[in-house]
């Protein structure tokens, strides 16, 4: 009977293989396997720097898998010419959440990485750590305000996740010039939810900022005016997407994220009235849905 010191060291041979159908197979089988194939790291190291995109590829793959000890070798792979490699380190890394602390630095740098998934990926590492990532607001911070559309609202995620510490950063960004930062950090306040209670007066100013357009009469039930709680629940909108950002999005996301922060959010409530009569069903919609939740109905 083969035992599992057995299986694990023809694994690791097969890494050695001169096919590199079975060495693909031994890293997938490696992967699966996490961080009980430690033994395999040197293995897997070596193989990143062979010819082949796909073995180093896979080979980033497993190393990916195996955990804390992996992490040093994790963290040489950031600065891999290879961008498959790199994207599996900052996976890798965030696999790890708050035990990944030591290497926010190598993180920070990976957010200004060329490739844009690479630097994705180190955003989501951050906010895997949640308060701990606490030095990392000002490069999150900067993040949003890149080009990388996909940066910005993982960005604006990781710092959700790092909490109280990222507050005055994302009210700050509710002024920002770009709709997509704005957008985006109005969302971000909607995650944290009552935390981000601090952010109700200025989340109100961009309602109130942005170009509200009321509706005609026959865009909206004539019950629901000036009424604080709507007679049929409805579901709310999503948030905008951050490349689909226009005034009316702007609007939406702030409308959202009051509701999200709950009846802390009740002096909004005159303004989220108000919205009930705009010109764009979603943001009448996502109007309803707050103020249900400002005022502890649902």
């Amino acid at each position: 009977m083969t035992t599992a010191d057995e299986s694990l060291a023809a694994l690791i041979a097969d890494t050695q293989h001169f096919s590199p159908s079975v060495r693909l197979s031994a890293f997938r089988s490696l992967s699966k396997l996490g961080v009980v194939a430690n033994q395999a790291l040197p293995d897997l190291t070596n193989a990143l720097n062979d010819e082949d995109a796909k073995i180093r590829e896979g080979a980033a793959q497993a190393i990916g898998q195996l955990g804390r000890e992996a992490m040093p070798t994790m963290v040489r792979m950031l600065t891999h010419p290879d961008k498959y490699v790199r994207r599996n380190a900052v996976w890798g890394l965030g696999k790890l959440g708050p035990q990944a602390k030591a290497v926010m630095g190598e993180l920070c740098q990976a957010l200004k990485d060329e490739d844009p998934r690479t630097a994705a990926g180190a955003a989501q590492a951050i906010g895997s750590m949640g308060a701990e990532a606490a030095p990392a607001v000002p490069q999150l911070a900067e993040a949003m305000r890149g080009t990388n559309i996909v940066l910005c609202r993982l960005a604006a995620k990781a710092l959700s996740q790092i909490g109280r510490p990222s507050l005055a950063t994302l009210i700050s960004h509710l002024k920002h010039h770009d709709p997509f930062v704005k957008g985006e950090a109005a969302v971000a306040l909607g995650w944290m939810g009552p935390a981000a209670a601090a952010a109700v007066q200025p989340l109100t100013e961009l309602l109130r900022g942005s170009q509200m357009r009321k509706a005609s009469p026959s865009q909206y039930a004539s019950g629901l005016l000036g009424c604080g709680t709507p007679t049929t629940p409805v579901a709310p909108p999503s948030p905008v997407a951050a490349d689909n950002q226009t005034e009316e999005g702007t609007r939406i996301n702030a409308v959202t994220a009051l509701g999200r922060i709950g009846p802390d959010a009740m002096t909004a409530l005159p303004y989220l009235q108000d919205a009930l009569t705009d010109a764009s069903d979603s943001v009448r919609r996502a109007a309803e849905v707050a103020i249900r939740q400002v005022q502890g109905v649902e």
